[in-house]
């Protein structure tokens, strides 16, 4: 069975909405659970993610919260 897959740019779309609402890469990356390098090459269209479907679904629930993270959260090791 064929499988129609969005194109990419919904992805660089997506992106560039959340950027404009305030949105930086790593935070949005932190949100997905993947890297900010991957993040970067969506954006850029050099890369796209694997599971395309899920990731637009997850860019379109970010695209409504409310409250934007301020900065990406890191798991701190108190030393």
């Amino acid at each position: 069975m064929y499988v129609k897959l969005p194109p990419v740019n919904d992805v660089q779309e997506k992106i560039a909405g959340l950027e404009q609402k305030g949105w930086t890469l790593a935070a949005i990356a932190d949100e997905l659970g993947v890297s900010y390098n991957a993040v970067q090459k969506w954006k850029a269209g050099d890369r796209h993610p694997t599971n395309i479907k899920p990731v637009l679904t997850v860019l379109d629930v970010l695209s409504k919260r409310r409250r934007i993270p301020k900065r990406r959260r890191h798991n701190k090791v108190d030393q």
